[in-house]
């Protein structure tokens, strides 16, 4: 590998692979997905983006608007990404008023699938033995 550029990807990769918890042994581990979240989850998250577009796209951190897009989309997310959201989603309740449209903290609380998606996201961790809330 004479190419300057491709030994520093390569040696930038090797670094992440080997601190990245789903690489063991140069092996990678496959994490389970979920995507099995209601309708009602990805509605509010295209509410949510739909709301913060109205608003100059002000609200919310890129984390939010990447999750908002997950969600919309019916992607998989992790169980990590589980335990983020109902995490993010209890303390992000008490900003949540659904009769303030162009509040951040509304739309935020939408982008990561507002009440649907805690209520979600605890069933979900139960089910899996993983709840503390």
């Amino acid at each position: 590998m004479n190419n300057p550029i491709a030994k520093t990807v390569y040696r930038l990769m090797s670094a992440y692979a080997n601190r990245d918890k789903r690489y063991k042994t140069n092996t990678r581990i496959e994490l389970a997905t979920y995507n099995d979240y209601p309708d009602a989850v990805s509605n509010n998250a295209k509410r949510g983006i739909e709301l913060n577009n109205a608003v100059n796209n002000k609200c919310a951190t890129s984390v939010g608007k990447i999750r908002a897009q997950q969600l919309a989309n019916k992607r998989n997310i992790s169980v990590d990404t589980i335990q983020r959201m109902y995490a993010y989603l209890s303390r992000a309740e008490e900003f949540y008023n659904e009769n303030d449209t162009k509040a951040c903290g509304t739309i935020s609380f939408l982008l990561w699938g507002g009440l649907a998606g805690k209520r979600w996201a605890a069933s979900k961790l139960k089910e899996l033995d993983l709840f503390n809330g």
